[in-house]
Order: structure tokens, then C-alpha cells, then sequence
């Protein structure tokens, strides 16, 4: 029956969205081989629920470094809907995994299924639902409950939903170690902002608990504000936090987790929006002005688990017909646990100069520092042509060629010499909102190119206004003579919001 496969279907996407995030062998390789099998088979079990009238909507948020600092943390989600004349089945599935210096630091699965149907009263709903949580972090290896459940649409219009529940049920767990069963409540809260037609705000407030014993009780808050980029994708920044109430063994009785990410809608033509392009104002270059933008982002997390990172930057562009210079800094810090995970900085200028296209020529300074690195900091200063390999109005491919002059002190000694430089740069438009761009840099010493550094970006910014941005930047550093004691290669993935100024 239609039925019978949406109920298979969440059965087995949950499953398999488990065994990806939780189990070990977290490789890229395994990794990818693995997300492409399961997801293969998924879209079929997905074509096969939609027949059934459900409708599915997923999220997910990747942040990481690696090398001479390790941090893993990924948030998965997936909810499911279907409504059949007067009933209502839901289900929302989350998971939370985190790992620092190969040590996890997150590790959370929650899951709820309700059935509800309208009453002759508009406003009032009836129904059940259950609720999974394992958080063994927080000592919690497991809480399932089965509640009866009333409701009340409090407001209920296109752009503003707001409705309470609450129900009485028994939960089974195994918490700190002990296992029980007793009589339970449930309560929440759920509003959604329709704030325009692609960008929408939620909040909601849960909580769960023994009726004999109200300190043994589960709250969880949530907010955040999701905004379509086109067709089924959208961005996503979201703020959870999570009280457990009773506590043992020395975990923390508060966990906070901000993360940003991207939405997809399994639905066909998605969530119904169409590419922005047309509510964007276009951020033009003026000719012979500077502009100047700045970016923040990072992801901080606190409880069972104190993580930290910030990004900051500040970039300023100013362009004429036959001449741009760009100024650039970003900084990067990371603390987990109170141990500093991450801490560098770098600076990037340069003035270039079109003498007879497709042919330019130019000079660039760049400072780098990474504490982390042990490299206390690498100057070079590099004068280079360039060729415009392939240019269009909304894409171009380039190469650049130069020497540089390079003065680095690394582990505590200082060496200084000439190097090669060699350059490549893409950048494609999508539309007058989105953007790919990316670059790959290598520099060797001259008199040993077994000396040198290679350094690739990969970047992609998203318009959300006709000030601010959302970008998603990667990053990765290889220096083939690191300092003693550290790690050739350093990888960081960065989310966060540029504002221009």
C-alpha cells in the first residue's frame, strides 16, 4: 500500500542516515562510497513515498580542519510529512556527529513520529506520537516514548503558524547506566514565520519528563531562519540547545550547538521557489572605487562538549577598466576544551595591470602565520604575467607565472630564498546571486623545488541580500618541509556571512 512504503521509507532512510553519520570508518573514501550506494537507493525509496503523498525535506551542515589540527563536526537531518483529509503523519529525524583530535565530541540521534487528525473544532487536533533520543555523551543510551497528545492552533495563517501540544505516555530509557520505565509528560511549543515568499523563521521549545520526579526531565529549544538559494536548495542557520535535567558520571547538564548549513527538498520543483534572481540587486564594482566587505563565520558548541571557532576577515576590491588591486585579511581561531585547535592568519595584496588582453601582468604580497603550524610567519613578494585562458561575461580561467622572494621562519629558524610561482584561477557566475570560484597556487625554492608550497581554494558565495552573502570557503595548505613535530598539510572548511561595508 502508498502508506506502507512511506512507513518503509522511514524506516530505512533513518537507518542508513545512522549508519553513515555514527559509524567509524569516517575516511573520505568510505565516506563517499558509502553516502553514493545508500543515497542511490534512497531516491528510489523517496520516488516510491512521494507516490504516497509525502513530502521530504533535508538538511545538513559539514564543518572541519585537518592536519596539524583535527576537528569533525556534521549535523544531518530529515523531515517527512503526509496529509491524508483529516489525519496528519510527521516524522523528524536529527543526528549530531562531532570529533576533535580523533576524539568524539558529539554524538546525538533523535527521532519523532506522530499521527494526529483534526477535530470538528478547527483549532484542536488529537493524535500519538513517539520520540527516540541516544545522546550517550550525555549518559543517555537511550529514552523512547509513546504519548497520547492533544493540540491547539493558537494562529494558523499563510505567513504565521503558531500551535501547542502537550500528552501523557510512558517512556522506557537507560540512563546513567540504569534502566526504568514510569510514567511520563510531553509539552511543546512550534511557531513558523513565513517572513517572504523563499525565507522563512522557526522556534520551538520541547520538554519531556518523569510525572513523579520533574527534575528528571529533557528540554530543548530551537531557532533558526532558512532561505531558499533556487529550485530545492536552500541555507540554513540554526541554534539548538538542550537542558537533560538529571546528570551523572561528570556530564554536563546544558548542550548549545550553532551550525549553518544547506536545506534540500526532495519534493518535485522543490519548495516551490524559483531562482532569486530577480529580487537581487546586484552588487556592481565601480570604476575607480573601493569596496570593501567583511566576513564572519565559524561554528561554537558548549555542555558535554566546549568548541569553538571564529572566522573574520575583510577584503577590499577596487577595479578600472585597465587596472584592479585587491586587498585581503582573514584570521582564523579555534579552542576546544580550552586547547587551542586552530590560529592563523594571512594577508594577500595586489595591483594588476591589463597592457593588451587577453595578456596582464601584476605584483602580489603575501604574509601567512599559523600557530598551530609552527610557522611563525612567510613573506613573499612576487611579481608574475598572466593569460586570461579562457573569459566570458560571467566565467574566466587564467594562469599567472612570476618569481617570488620568499622569507619564512618555521619551527624557530629562518630561511630565506627565490622561488618559482605558478598560479591557476576559475570563477563562474550562476546567476546574479550565486558564484564558484577557485584558485590553485604553487611556489617552490628555485635552487630545491622539493622545497616549496602548494595551496588550493575552493569557494562558493550566495547572495541573500543586496548586502550580505552566505559563503562556504575550503581550504588546504601543503607545505612539503613542514616545521619538526607537525603535519604536512592543513585542510579547513569555513562557513559564514559576508557584509559588505
Amino acid at each position: 500500500m502508498p502508506g506502507d512504503r512511506g512507513l518503509i521509507f522511514f524506516i530505512f532512510s533513518h537507518c542508513h542516515l545512522g549508519l553513515i553519520i555514527f559509524g567509524r570508518a569516517f575516511t573520505t573514501r568510505r565516506m563517499s562510497l558509502i553516502h553514493n550506494t545508500l543515497m542511490a537507493v534512497s531516491l528510489t525509496s523517496l520516488v516510491q513515498a512521494e507516490e504516497a503523498g509525502w513530502k521530504h525535506n533535508g538538511n545538513f551542515a559539514l564543518s572541519l580542519t585537518s592536519g596539524n589540527s583535527d576537528t569533525l563536526n556534521s549535523t544531518l537531518g530529515l523531515d517527512s510529512m503526509r496529509k491524508d483529509g483529516l489525519y496528519t503523519y510527521s516524522n523528524e529525524f536529527d543526528a549530531i556527529y562531532g570529533e576533535d583530535g580523533r576524539v568524539r565530541s558529539h554524538n546525538q540521534i533523535t527521532n519523532e513520529l506522530k499521527l494526529t487528525r483534526r477535530l470538528p473544532s478547527p483549532r484542536w487536533y488529537a493524535g500519538a506520537t513517539t520520540d527516540f533520543l541516544h545522546d550517550p555523551m550525555a549518559d543517555v543510551d537511550y529514552r523512547a516514548g509513546v504519548y497520547g497528545l492533544m493540540g491547539y492552533h493558537i494562529i494558523d495563517t499563510d505567513n504565521y503558524k503558531l500551535r501547542v501540544e502537550s500528552g501523557l505516555g510512558v517512556v522506557f530509557e537507560n540512563r546513567n547506566d540504569l534502566a526504568g520505565q514510569y510514567a511520563s509528560y510531553k509539552a511543546a511549543q512550534h511557531f513558523d514565520w513565513q517572513i517572504s515568499k523563499d525565507t522563512r523563521f522557526f522556534q520551538s521549545l520541547k520538554a519531556t519528563g518523569e510525572l513523579a520526579d520533574i527534575t528528571n526531565s529533557i528540554y530543548t529549544a530551537e531557532l533558526g531562519i532558512e532561505s531558499a538559494l533556487g529550485g530545492p536548495w536552500s541555507v540554513r542557520l540554526a541554534a539548538k540547545a538542550i537542558h537533560y535535567g538529571r546528570t551523572s558520571g561528570g556530564s554536563r547538564a546544558d548542550d548549545q550547538l550553532i551550525t549553518i548549513g544547506l536545506g534540500y527538498s526532495f519534493t518535485p520543483g522543490g519548495s516551490g521557489a524559483a531562482s532569486l534572481v530577480d529580487v537581487h540587486k546586484e552588487r556592481k564594482v565601480i570604476p575607480g572605487e573601493w569596496v570593501t566587505t567583511a566576513l564572519v563565520g565559524g561554528a561554537y558548541a558548549s555542555g558535554n562538549t566546549d568548541a569553538s571557532s571564529v572566522a573574520l576577515g575583510i577584503l577590499a576590491k577596487r577595479k578600472s577598466d585597465l587596472t584592479s588591486s585587491e586587498i585581503g585579511l582573514n584570521g582564523h581561531y579555534g579552542e576546544s576544551d580550552g586547547v587551542r585547535t586552530a590560529e592563523s592568519a594571512d594577508l594577500a595584496a595586489h595591483h594588476q595591470y591589463s597592457f593588451s588582453k587577453p595578456y596582464f601582468a601584476g605584483l602580489r604580497f603575501d604574509a601567512n602565520y599559523d600557530a598551530v603550524a609552527d610557522l611563525d610567519h612567510r613573506l613573499s613578494m612576487t611579481p608574475y604575467l598572466g593569460r586570461f585562458l579562457y573569459e566570458s561575461g560571467d566565467a574566466f580561467v587564467s594562469i599567472e607565472v612570476g618569481s617570488s622572494a620568499v622569507a619564512v621562519r618555521k619551527g624557530g629558524v629562518d630561511d630565506a630564498y627565490l622561488a618559482a610561482y605558478v598560479s591557476l584561477k576559475a570563477e563562474k557566475h550562476f546567476n546574479a546571486r550565486t558564484r564558484l570560484y577557485g584558485n590553485v597556487t604553487w611556489r617552490g625554492e628555485a635552487a630545491d623545488t622539493a622545497n616549496h608550497v602548494l595551496s588550493s581554494r575552493l569557494g562558493f558565495d550566495h547572495a541573500i541580500s543586496d548586502s550580505a552573502k552566505l559563503q562556504l570557503l575550503l581550504t588546504n595548505t601543503y607545505d612539503s618541509m613542514p616545521a619538526p613535530g607537525r603535519k604536512a598539510n592543513d585542510l579547513k572548511l569555513i562557513a559564514g556571512f559576508e557584509f559588505k561595508l
